[in-house]
């Protein structure tokens, strides 16, 4: 282990210690206290990383009965029972389906002859390609996907420093652009669904698929330019030439013609596309069942899209054994008392809508710099948040779409899964990440506070 690592090591044993002799309080339960107390641990542990995601995830399930936290090892296991778990694992299936045939790289190709014709428009075309394909699979993987583009691009630039400016642009902008592709459509992020699901357990109320894209769809695309515009001022990336970029092209190896397996997916993609866009107004099609089923689809031998051993083989376990103990801590929060905790400090607000939705959207993406898992921060923040909605008169659907909206965007530090994946690689610090990302943050807290009114006016939301 490096240093770093067994500080943080250090420091999580100390603190599952430590909160042990905490005295609980009239306001909160000594099982609060610890959840809290254990959901810092876990993300010290995440954040230093001393063992992977897999064994940490492990460990902290086995730790909540032990601890008290939990009632049973069985309640410390209800992040399995989460359908959200379900869908990811699907996404993982759409997503090898996607990445080990040629077509994102055929999006981008074709973005690419039209505006490739410097390193301005180059970084526009695989901001808008990364954004267009992050509304259909999930973030991490299409971040992935992505990054391994553009790190092969870099390769075309022999002088060292220029390499590694147009390195750090690149690396900043794609997750921003994976994230902000991930509030178009509910099925694009766990932490939409989740939302949603909180929303409907608690006031019954429900978000459309058409609904949620008349809203997402709108703030990406005027926000997408935006980031693009700020990180380029930012970040200057060194120029490239027509020569450089058909080299890149011609690097890539995409056959020239469709193939059959990708005729076959782009047909299941597009019949699930229609079935969640139908689920607006049919009520028995549930869209996380249809992205399993699709998933399901693609491996269907006789189509010759996907083979089940390659689904099994890309679905990231890493990513399912961080999920699970956040969605069990998240709900742990709740039934400890956490969440009403919370709602007895957050001020009773009078406002209009605009004004409550600015406040929610600043709120969550400062508790994000502070828990940077945001399925666990939904469903810690779901019952204040309604709570909050409710006191001010207005609709707790408002309240949950823009948290939800905000929690797809956390990217203000490289701490969340997304940003981690680039930022890994060297190219950029956590202060570079800073100073670009937090001007963009802010004009989708005005952006949304604008049309997220207006829109839930018009859907009686």
């Amino acid at each position: 282990m490096t240093k770093k690592q067994l500080t943080g090591a250090g420091f999580a044993a100390l603190i599952l210690i430590a909160m042990n002799f905490i005295p609980e309080s009239e306001a909160l339960s000594s099982a609060g206290i610890k959840t809290i107390c254990m959901l810092i641990a876990f993300l010290i542990m995440l954040i230093t990383a001393p063992l992977k995601f897999f064994h940490t995830g492990l460990i902290f399930l086995a730790l909540m009965p032990v601890f008290g936290v939990a009632p049973s090892f069985s309640g410390a296991l209800t992040g399995f029972a989460n359908p959200v778990i379900l869908f990811v694992i699907a996404s993982f299936g759409i997503t090898a389906a996607f990445t080990t045939l040629p077509l994102a790289k055929r999006i981008l190709v074709a973005l690419l002859r039209i505006s490739g014709k410097n390193i301005k428009m180059i970084m526009l075309a695989i901001m808008s390609c990364t954004c267009i394909v992050s509304g259909i699979i999930l973030s991490v993987p299409t971040c992935a996907v992505f990054m391994a583009i553009a790190l092969n691009f870099l390769e075309l630039y022999d002088d060292p420093e220029e390499k590694k400016r147009t390195g750090r642009t690149l690396m900043i902008a794609i997750p921003v652009a994976t994230m902000i592709g991930a509030i178009m459509t509910p099925i694009a992020s766990a932490i939409s669904l989740l939302a949603l699901s909180k929303l409907e357990e608690f006031t019954g109320t429900t978000i459309s698929f058409v609904q949620w894209m008349a809203v997402g769809i709108p703030i990406a695309i005027v926000t997408l330019p935006v980031a693009w515009w700020i990180i380029l001022k930012v970040h200057k990336p060194a120029e490239v030439n027509k020569e450089m970029v058909e080299r890149f092209v011609t690097n890539l190896g995409i056959p020239e013609k469709f193939t059959k397996p990708e005729i076959n997916v782009v047909i299941i993609t597009s019949i699930m596309m229609a079935l969640w866009i139908a689920s607006s107004w049919v009520k028995g099609i549930n869209i996380m069942i249809v992205a399993l089923l699709g998933a399901c689809a693609y491996c269907i031998p006789q189509l010759k899209t996907l083979k089940f051993e390659t689904f099994a083989d890309n679905i990231g376990w890493d990513s399912i054994f961080l999920a699970v103990p956040v969605l069990s801590l998240g709900d742990l929060m709740v039934s400890n008392g956490v969440s009403d905790w919370i709602v007895s400090i957050l001020p009773i607000l009078n406002v209009s809508t605009p004004l409550l939705i600015a406040f929610v959207s600043i709120l969550f993406f400062g508790l994000l710099i502070i828990i940077p898992i945001a399925p666990s921060l939904i469903i810690i923040m779901s019952p204040p948040l309604i709570a909050l909605a409710v006191g001010a008169g207005t609709s707790p659907a408002v309240v949950m779409f823009a948290a939800a909206i905000c929690g797809c965007c956390c990217f203000l530090l490289p701490l969340d899964t997304v940003p981690l994946l680039t930022y890994g690689k060297g190219y950029y610090s956590i202060k570079d990440m800073f100073v670009s990302s937090l001007p963009i943050q802010i004009f989708i807290v005005v952006v949304l506070s604008f049309w997220l009114t207006i829109m839930g006016r018009v859907f009686g939301l």
